[in-house]
């Protein structure tokens, strides 16, 4: 008797170790690794970024995938040797669970970097074009209209609030904090500048999600304005500034973006664009005095 419940237990464990590799194959855990995926993309290199493992690149279409823009993305660490401002290359970029990464480069030779004011592939707005209307919503749960902006020297850039990457929207809300600060403390700068960060994640980002995002902040609601909207709204708002957005299997996988905070005067004409994070307050703070004492 004994050894008929020895045989059956035995069954019983292989039956069940069975199962589970048929149901979990190779996994330690209960949910299964997302496959990645990879896509050829050819551009140029803007700039190179050693100190977080980084490419900004100018990219063409990526057939399946996105519209060409400029991004930054993260890349392997043993890629990032002899990289060069300029270089043409062809390149393989992995998606897995909404993070891109150059995991492949081809080189094909070098040419002259563009003008960074220029339009880029991706940003119908270039130096002295109006900044477009929008109805959008603020933190408050209050319907704004981005013509409200129009006696002030106004600072626009496009966030997320879970955002994971500390180079990306986390680096443009403590930036925008800085200037805050600054611009209260300066008397040719206060009352003359606005600062207003729009979220491209409305599903997440409602008001009361902004609202404990802007006190954690400490914005100032007279200076920093935060707005959402719904999603056609934003994608067509943000893609006049420039800013690309790949929601990679939905929102809840992840989004992958890129970086563009945009300068306009009174009259909402665009004085400066500040592509990727290759800039610091001091560089905004330096540019917003300037335009103040040329007005």
């Amino acid at each position: 008797m004994d050894r008929q419940l020895a045989v059956r237990a035995a069954r019983t464990l292989f039956l069940t170790a069975a199962l589970a590799a048929l149901i979990l194959p190779g996994l330690p855990g209960c949910s299964r690794k997302p496959a990645a995926k990879r896509y050829d993309l050819h551009g140029q290199i803007l700039s190179v970024h050693p100190e977080r493992q980084q490419l900004t690149i100018k990219h063409g279409d990526i057939v399946g995938l996105m519209p060409g823009m400029t991004m930054s993305f993260p890349t392997k660490p043993e890629l990032m040797k002899d990289r060069v401002p300029g270089e043409v290359i062809d390149a393989s970029l992995e998606i897995v669970e909404g993070l891109g990464t150059i995991v492949a480069i081809t080189p094909r030779g070098v040419e002259p970097l563009p003008d960074p004011n220029q339009v880029s592939l991706s940003a119908p707005l270039g130096l002295g074009d109006e900044i477009p209307d929008a109805a959008l919503i603020d933190q408050a749960n209050q319907r704004r209209s981005l013509v409200e902006w129009t006696d002030s020297f106004t600072l626009i850039t496009f966030v997320y609030t879970s955002c994971p990457l500390p180079t990306f929207c986390p680096l443009m809300d403590q930036n925008f904090a800085t200037i805050q600060r600054a611009v209260a403390e300066d008397p040719l700068l206060k009352g003359k500048v606005k600062l207003i960060s729009i979220s491209f994640d409305p599903e997440h980002d409602t008001p009361a999600v902004l609202a404990a995002h802007a006190k954690k902040l400490k914005a100032d609601p007279s200076v920093w304005t935060f707005l959402t909207g719904d999603r056609v709204t934003i994608d067509r708002v943000s893609g006049k500034f420039g800013v690309g957005v790949i929601r990679e299997g939905g929102v809840q996988l992840g989004i992958t973006h890129n970086l563009r905070t945009t300068l306009a005067g009174p009259g909402r004409k665009v004085i400066k664009i500040y592509p990727d994070s290759d800039w610091t307050p001091g560089t905004i703070l330096a540019d917003l005095r300037a335009a103040v004492q040329k007005q």
